[in-house]
């Protein structure tokens, strides 16, 4: 019997990098620096069909002392990116990434933008969601918190506290980082403004030394806290060891884990109690891939990054709808930080005060706003 041809499907031609710059009205603090610029660069993935393309946003993050420079990534999506995956077909998202990486050291951010970037072209080519090609969703909604509180005098950040419970919001995170005295002066004053009942993260950015955060988390146990995040070098495993043992509030590492790899590393050593996993960072796959590894660990991810815009934040989202081991409400960003609501989609995800909604549509189900993006375009 004579065999059936199949048609080739559509292929990759070329890829877009657009830099995009938001100004806000505001500085946003943490101990690492402070900034009211926010750089991003979206992914455009095209092919021979005029109707078919991936979509995705590179973070350049985090504010102050960004890992990935726009320069960077423009130039290893046009000269090292580009080039392998010209001619894949669109379909080939795990051939797509493999690719990359043996061609490119390191670059995270970098990569994740254009596995998200794949994910979206794949499901478009199929007729589908991300979250259909996820496997479907897990967790019907989508809780998310209020905007992260940067470092300032310990009034304000109470103030602006208190008006995010005020808006309906069950959780609140607050940067510190800067001396100790002070630091316990913010989550006071925070906890006080917004009362028990109100899930309270802290998050130091890589600020102390092991014996100081331990001398700060001990002060601030009876504050209720459910995590701290980061408190030590990103590089120090074993003094994240040491403060677990030392304190009983959990502790979370983000910045230690840039790749399954380095979680994996975290879990053995038992360096933390949670891991934030960040689909700007790791991608879909890496994020889902680290949120398994800590189900069978027996511990559990936060979601989410600071700041990014609608693109990030719809991919956020649907990792938040397809994975069951997270500890909710999402640490899903914006811009709103600096004082912006600049975003780069058509489409509003944040309808309901606390939620986000996970709009219908293939792929990641969202349009870019293009009249936006013109204004926001930088000439890099």
């Amino acid at each position: 019997m004579e065999q059936m041809k199949t048609e080739p499907g559509p292929s990759i031609t070329g890829i877009e990098a657009i830099p995009v710059i938001v100004r806000g009205e505001q500085d946003f603090k943490i101990s690492e620096g402070r900034t009211r610029i926010h750089t991003s660069v979206i992914i455009r993935i095209l092919t021979d069909d005029d109707s078919l393309e991936g979509i995705g946003e590179i973070v350049c993050a985090p504010p102050g002392k960004p890992e990935e420079l726009p320069e960077e990534i423009l130039g290893a999506v046009r000269n090292v990116i580009t080039p392998v995956l010209v001619g894949l077909d669109v379909s080939s998202r795990s051939k797509g990434d493999s690719l990359i990486d043996a061609v490119l050291k390191g670059r995270p951010w970098t990569k994740a933008g254009i596995n998200n970037a794949l994910y979206d072209l794949q499901a478009k080519a199929l007729g589908t969601s991300v979250l259909d090609l996820m496997g479907g969703r897990v967790n019907d909604r989508i809780p998310v918190m209020g905007t992260v509180l940067g470092i300032d005098t310990p009034d304000r950040m109470a103030t602006r506290a208190a008006d995010t419970v005020a808006a309906g919001f069950r959780a609140v995170k607050v940067k510190i980082g800067e001396n100790i005295a002070n630091d316990i002066a913010r989550v006071a004053a925070v906890r006080e403004a917004i009362g028990p009942g109100i899930s309270l993260r802290v998050d130091a950015n890589d600020h102390y030394r092991p014996a100081e955060a331990i001398r700060l988390i001990r002060a601030i146990e009876r504050f209720d806290i459910e995590h701290v995040e980061q408190p030590i070098s990103r590089r120090d495993f074993l003094g994240m060891v040491e403060i677990r043992n030392a304190v009983n509030v959990p502790i979370m590492t983000d910045d230690m884990v840039a790749t399954p790899e380095e979680a994996m590393t975290v879990i053995r050593l038992g360096a933390a109690d949670r891991i934030k996993i960040k689909v700007t960072k790791h991608g879909l796959d890496g994020a889902r891939l680290i949120a398994e590894m800590l189900a069978a660990a027996g511990m559990t991810a936060v979601l989410g990054h600071v700041f990014e815009m609608g693109l990030a934040a719809v991919a956020e989202a649907h990792i938040a709808a397809a994975v069951p081991n997270l500890a909710g409400p999402h640490e899903i960003g914006s811009m709103r930080p600096m004082g912006s609501d600049a975003d780069i989609i058509v489409e509003d995800l944040r309808a309901e005060p606390g939620y986000l909604r996970l709009p219908d549509g293939p792929g990641l189900g969202v349009n870019l706003d293009w009249p936006r993006i013109s204004e926001m375009r930088a000439d890099i």
